[in-house]
């Protein structure tokens, strides 16, 4: 029993995550086929909202099935912070992922935008890692704010979160750069890809719950 608790975590902490990547993505990728590259500060000032309605369904999607796992452990687990806390993270590193589209100047030959999503090029080869690590912090930190009153060593989840975070983003990006271009592969890649990020954060987080199988 001890040993599927984590394995739960894992499979519902995947799925969420999962869904909340491919949530997400899609409402960026409408955002960039109906606005394209936004050039008024009306523009810039809508597709920062739709981030934000990105950040609270990916967030929303992602507690849920967290909490659902975290209350057989924790059954005073409020709902209502960690959904909040959380969706609060996904929307602050949602609005973190669009900067650069929104910051776009044809003037600046170095932004030069190679993938849908409208991201320059050198962040996506650089700024996966560091993306991944700032919203894996994001996250973890939001979570602590609640899990701290359950556990005392509640800040180990930071950590978990800005590693598994920034090696899920970087395995995902890696994936979409390499094929970048070949539209017959390159949803399958995005889909593989998410998967296994997803993976990485709910593997790396579940050591987070060793000492609660082991019962110490």
């Amino acid at each position: 029993m001890r040993i599927s608790y984590r394995i739960n975590w894992i499979f519902n902490d995947a799925v969420g995550i999962f869904l909340g990547i491919a949530a997400a993505a899609g409402i960026l990728s409408l955002e960039s086929q109906w606005l394209g590259q936004p050039g008024t500060v009306a523009g810039k000032a809508e597709g920062m909202v739709i981030a934000l309605v990105g950040g609270l369904i990916a967030g929303s999607i992602l507690a849920w099935f967290q909490w659902r796992i975290l209350k057989r452990s924790y059954p005073a687990l409020s709902w209502k912070r960690w959904w909040g806390n959380t969706v609060l993270a996904f929307m602050a590193s949602w609005i973190l992922a669009i900067l650069p589209s929104v910051s776009y100047s044809a003037d600046n030959p170095i932004q030069e935008i190679v993938t849908p999503l409208g991201i320059p090029v050198y962040t996506l080869i650089y700024g996966s890692i560091m993306f991944g690590a700032v919203m894996g912090a994001l996250i973890g930190f939001a979570q602590w704010l609640e899990l701290r009153r359950y556990r005392d060593d509640a800040s180990e989840w930071i950590g978990m979160n800005v590693f598994g975070w920034s090696l899920g983003m970087f395995l995902l990006t890696l994936l979409g750069f390499i094929f970048y271009g070949q539209v017959s592969v390159l949803l399958l890649s995005g889909i593989i890809g998410a998967l296994i990020a997803a993976l990485c954060v709910a593997v790396i987080t579940s050591v987070f719950f060793q000492r609660l199988e082991s019962g110490k």
